[in-house]
């Protein structure tokens, strides 16, 4: 969501259908976080008085973006080797990758071109899958996922590695 929209500020300028368009946000969930954040409005404030939270990024979505519409292209980078690849990763991660938290393999991915995901579905077309992988290994290869180890993924985006 903080990708999707940039700042703080515009995610809670955001309304339920704006929240619709952000990967892995449906309908339902969108309607809970809206009602959710109305819901934290004065904690945020304290937080915005207090200075925290203020920074804005790039978003993935294009200001103004029409509803359907799919920011998704400008976030995808053009030329990493994950580019047009949306990527799970599961699992306890070894080699150099050990290292890295989940938002930090998220980051790697998004850095190599791809589109991080946090579940399995018939729009995933990698799995990065760790040692005790699970229920999303067997979706993966259900739904015929390419399926890499830690190491391969690791040899695939190196240029990319911190």
């Amino acid at each position: 969501i903080a990708a999707h929209f940039g700042s703080m500020a515009a995610i809670r300028a955001a309304d339920a259908e704006a929240l619709a368009e952000v990967d892995g946000i449906g309908t339902e969930k969108a309607q809970v976080i809206v009602e959710e954040l109305a819901e934290l409005a004065p904690v945020l404030d304290k937080l915005v008085a207090h200075g925290v939270g203020t920074a804005v990024t790039v978003p993935t979505a294009p200001a103004g973006a029409a509803p359907g519409g799919s920011g998704e292209a400008a976030a995808v980078g053009a030329g990493g080797p994950l580019a047009g690849e949306a990527v799970v990763v599961t699992g306890s991660m070894t080699g150099a990758l050990a290292a890295l938290s989940r938002n930090e393999m998220n980051e790697l991915v998004e850095r190599a071109g791809g589109k991080a995901s946090s579940s399995v579905s018939s729009r995933t077309t990698l799995l990065v899958a760790g040692e005790k992988a699970g229920s999303k290994r067997a979706k993966a290869e259900q739904l015929g996922i390419r399926i890499l180890t830690p190491e391969e993924f690791a040899d695939l985006v190196a240029d990319h590695l911190a």
